[in-house]
């Protein structure tokens, strides 16, 4: 992990430690001087990020101090843990508790003063390593990376593939009749081809017919604002040894003046290449003037946030990596260097697919690659071993794929670093649920310094943040625009990984305890192997375990639990697991438990000691069986989201009290009655299960005082009736969403809530079409039906559904025929229709362009 990654690590360890004083008050003096180093330490971190790159022995020291402030997390952590508990117990057990108290206090005092003799040979190593101080300018390595980045409008290349139509869209958009400037921006991840497709645009004939006054600049992740202005100047203006001499004298704001002069009155292209940051843009905006002459800046970018700061009204080109089809062709012309008459011999065209398949796509990469081959000879065998070796031969070429990425991962702020390398975890083109990734970010703590209340907010946004600058890829939106799930590139998460095993995070793909380094703090299990089906011998201090793809493994799962003490993080999704260890209550620092598609069905009692735990997932595949609990959630006071399908307890489940509590799914009508809702200040997501002797208007009422409740879903207890009445729900004033699934709901309750503005109706077999009184609900931007109705028919009148803009029909088998009036859903985005099998046309009033019909 990089040095300024560390930084928030340390700076996290040392708030810790003024949170936690009131324990520590005993081993104070220790514990000052322990933060006081940990900070010394954080001043020389930037010096030495900058070069650990081109110094084996300083990524080394950076590592060892990685490893110390983690060390002293745990050691702080474990320790309140333990006083905490017996804070709580009754007078006698606390009395009785007090030798335990004062061995543990020695503990903490020796394994403190053991981290300062740690932290006093790192400091001693850094005038060894040639480590100095802040701010020194930028390494060899980092002048590298900018050089290989720069870029001019000559040398434009001519393999060519997959930007025909973009390169139209861009050269209309620059020529199109409109007196104002304008920007028109190109955005895509690194190596993508941004700079290959604006050098095609900035040379097309029809541009250079249109703007007789060009000039191109590439301003890269680091630049000189004076240099940019300087440049730019230079290729308006025959240069000579007096304009020359007279720039190196100007004053930035004179500079400004000039290129402002320069350009007035001028029919302008600016080709701003490679712009980080919305900085950029602004020193330089000020000396283009906007004076009705059609101007245009031609602007591209990894951040997509920086176009849309240029000029808002301008919509950004994204430019997506390659199809398949497209790859194949460019690495072939590549390769083989036949241009467009490339062909591959037959017995070769295999491998040379697989080689193109793992360039995922980047222009670069295959750019880089097929240049590789091309040198080599055209042999199956010279083609195999480049494949063999792929991400070796990609980060030792000269072309610098792996600088160009690098750079995108420079540009990232701390937290984003460490968020973006949690993300080589994840196997290679998985699909990752943004709710868990933003759960397990929380649980690590990433979010935790910069906004306590709004963790999982600050989370989303950091998501909006790595697909902004192009870090991630979108899978799946909500209908809201948020991003539901994403991916990674292959190259990027292999940089992820790179990165993360410099300082020893540990990513594998097998299990083998030999080979886990001791500084290891994160484990991924991509595979076990047949011959044990066990984890946990000699493992390290690992704080986060995570599994995947291992569902098809034939035996339960075994875990030491005692060489997991420090986990923060345990998700077992899809492990063949039948039954939870009791020992798991022994991890008193675990904040993320999830058992998603276990066979798990009761979990043991030492669950309530796990006092820090966060996110419980209990949503198993036993869809038949409950999930089975003692009377221990009450317990779990840092709980804030508990995803259950069904739980159960042999008394009234006890639930008041969890201040923190965000998210409660899968309870059941008698245990929320059981509770007083109030003290769960923060609730936010309610699913309960109902049946027909459920009481909603008494439910509704209970809820009605519960101002953070925004969603409730409603579930039918599988082999009984609804209740008689909903009507209840109209007492749920603050209530934005809701969900009601279970069979034979028949008729629609008479009244919602008053701001609904999401509806979901799942297995309730309406008999009479229910669009007459959706309609009327008139806050409702969301409706999905899913085997909801039983008609043939749907009629949408041209007064209802104002603010309706999803709205999705999902196995409505029945249905053939829907009529709009003329007018109706004058806001929709999108119809999304799928499985109504009954359903041949669609009317005429409807605008084709939002059917997503499937």
């Amino acid at each position: 992990m990089a040095g300024s990654v560390i930084s928030l690590v340390i700076g996290r360890t040392v708030d810790l430690l003024h949170k936690k004083s009131v324990f520590l008050k005993d081993v104070g003096r220790q514990v000052e001087r322990l933060g006081n180093d940990l900070e010394w330490m954080r001043c020389f971190l930037e010096d030495a990020e900058q070069r650990q790159d081109e110094n084996a022995r300083i990524r080394n020291w950076v590592s060892e101090i990685r490893a110390a402030a983690y060390d002293a997390e745990d050691i702080i952590e474990i320790f309140a843990s333990k006083i905490e508990s017996i804070k709580d117990k009754g007078f006698v057990t606390r009395l009785a508790c007090y030798p335990r108290r004062i061995v543990s206090l020695d503990k903490i005092g020796k394994e403190i003063e053991s981290l300062q003799t740690r932290l006093n040979d790192i400091a001693a190593s850094r005038e060894k390593y040639g480590i100095k101080n802040l701010g020194e300018g930028m390494s060899a390595h980092g002048e590298e990376l900018q050089r290989i980045r720069r870029s001019s409008p000559f040398s434009e290349d001519k393999d060519i593939v997959g930007f025909e139509e973009l390169t139209k869209s861009l050269v209309a958009e620059l020529l199109k009749e409109d007196k104002n400037r304008r920007v028109v921006s190109i955005v895509g991840m690194g190596g993508a081809g941004k700079t290959t497709l604006a050098k095609k645009v900035y040379n097309h004939a029809d541009v250079r017919a249109r703007f007789n006054c060009r000039a191109w600049v590439c301003l890269s992740l680091s630049y000189d604002h004076k240099e940019m202005l300087r440049s730019i100047i230079k290729q308006l203006n025959t240069v000579d040894n007096k304009l020359l001499e007279m720039l190196e004298k100007m004053e930035e704001q004179d500079l400004e003046r000039r290129l402002y002069q320069d350009l007035q009155d001028k029919c302008y292209l600016l080709v701003l290449d490679d712009v980080w940051k919305e900085e950029a843009w602004d020193c330089l905006a000020r000396a283009f003037p906007d004076v009705n002459t059609s101007s245009r800046l031609l602007l591209t970018s990894r951040n997509r946030g920086v176009p849309l700061h240029a000029d808002a009204l301008s919509k950004p080109h994204v430019l997506k990596t390659l199809g398949q089809e497209d790859s194949w062709q460019l690495f072939l012309r590549k390769a083989l260097g036949h241009g467009d008459d490339a062909g591959c011999p037959s017995d070769m065209e295999e491998v040379g697919r697989e080689i193109a398949k793992r360039c995922d796509g980047l222009p670069l990469a295959i750019t880089v690659m097929g240049g590789l081959l091309l040198t080599k000879k055209k042999l199956k065998s010279e083609w195999e071993k480049v494949l063999n070796n792929f991400s070796t031969y990609l980060s030792r070429s000269q072309r610098g794929v792996s600088a160009t990425l690098e750079l995108s991962y420079a540009d990232l702020p701390p937290n984003l670093k460490l968020c973006f390398l949690y993300l080589g975890l994840f196997p290679e083109d998985s699909e990752i649920s943004v709710r868990k990734l933003i759960h397990m970010w929380v649980a690590e703590g990433i979010m935790q310094k910069r906004d306590a209340e709004n963790l999982e907010e600050t989370a989303a946004y950091d998501v909006e943040q790595l697909f902004s600058r192009n870090m991630v890829q979108v899978v799946e939106m909500t209908t809201d625009e948020r991003i539901k799930s994403c991916r990674v590139h292959d190259l990027l998460r292999e940089l992820a990984i790179r990165k993360a095993n410099d300082e020893k995070i540990f990513h594998t793909d097998e299990i083998r305890d030999d080979e886990i380094s001791a500084k290891s703090r994160y484990l991924a299990v991509h595979i076990l192997p047949w011959d044990k089906n066990y984890v946990g011998c000699s493992i390290p201090p690992v704080r986060s375990l995570l599994f995947f793809n291992i569902h098809g493994y034939r035996e339960n799962i075994s875990l030491s639990f005692k060489s997991f003490r420090k986990l923060r993080i345990l998700d077992l999704e899809k492990v063949m697991m039948a039954y939870l260890p009791k020992e798991i209550g022994e991890i008193r620092l675990l904040r993320y438990l999830g058992l998603r598609r276990t066979w798990i069905t009761r979990l043991p009692h030492s669950v309530g000691c796990l006092r820090y735990l966060q996110t419980l997932d209990i949503r198993t595949n036993s869809v038949y069986f409950p999930v089975i609990v003692s009377n221990f959630i009450w317990k779990l006071e840092s709980l804030r989201h508990l995803y259950a399908r069904d739980v159960r307890s042999n008394v009234p489940l006890k639930i008041e009290g969890l201040r923190n509590l965000r998210t409660l799914s899968g309870i059941h009508f008698d245990d929320i009655m059981h509770n007083n809702m109030i003290t769960l200040m923060s609730l936010q997501k309610l699913g309960i299960w109902v049946d027909d002797r459920s009481e909603i208007d008494k439910l509704c009422m209970h809820l009605s005082e519960v101002g953070s409740l925004k969603a409730l879903g409603l579930y039918r207890n599988p082999g009984r009736g609804w209740p008689q009445s909903l009507a209840g729900l109209s007492k749920l004033h603050h209530l934005t969403e809701l969900k009601l699934s279970g069979v034979s709901l028949r008729t629609l309750p008479p009244d919602f809530p008053p701001n609904l503005s999401r509806l979901s109706l799942k297995f309730t077999r309406l008999k009479d079409d229910p669009m007459p009184t959706l309609e009327k609900l008139g806050q409702l931007s969301f409706l999905k039906m899913e085997c909801a109705y039983e008609g043939k028919q749907l009629f949408i009148s041209r007064h209802g559904f104002h603010q309706l803009k999803f709205l999705e029909l999902s196995r409505l088998y029945d249905l053939d025929e829907i009529n709009v009036e003329k007018g109706a859903l004058p806001r929709l985005r999108c119809l999304r229709i799928r499985k109504c099998l009954s359903l041949e046309k669609l009317p005429e009033e409807l605008d084709p362009e939002l059917v997503d019909k499937a």
